[in-house]
């Protein structure tokens, strides 16, 4: 599970995410990002996800719904450009649509190749 270091400043409000972004940590991150979003100030929201190393589906959703939202997000590492990546670059198929066999997997293995060379693997 991730810790979350919160910063309140003056310009800005920074939710910082170190560890697999998954469980409470999720919801506790979301319920920080509202407030910051609640407030009547024209601070800049940032969600800092360099030292992210994982996240399950929840974790990703809420990332891409921030982003969407126009949160900024800051990667400093090779792995979380290639998390930023996952997370800015979100499929939206058609539920009617069908992708031809075996395009899918190669998407897939193409996004745990940047992920293992990203890593140093």
């Amino acid at each position: 599970m991730a810790t979350l270091k919160i910063r309140d400043w003056a310009d800005e409000f920074r939710i910082e995410i170190i560890g697999r972004f998954a469980g409470t940590s999720t919801t506790e991150a979301a319920n920080e990002w509202q407030r910051a979003l609640n407030e009547a100030s024209s601070r800049r929201v940032v969600v800092d996800i360099t030292r992210l190393s994982g996240y399950d589906a929840a974790g990703r959703q809420l990332l891409a719904h921030m982003y969407n939202h126009g949160t900024t997000m800051a990667a400093g590492t090779p792995l979380s450009l290639v998390f930023l990546h996952e997370i800015t670059h979100s499929p939206k198929l058609d539920p009617g649509l069908v992708l031809e066999p075996g395009k899918g997997k190669k998407a897939l293995d193409s996004v745990a190749r940047f992920r293992a060379q990203a890593s140093g693997e």
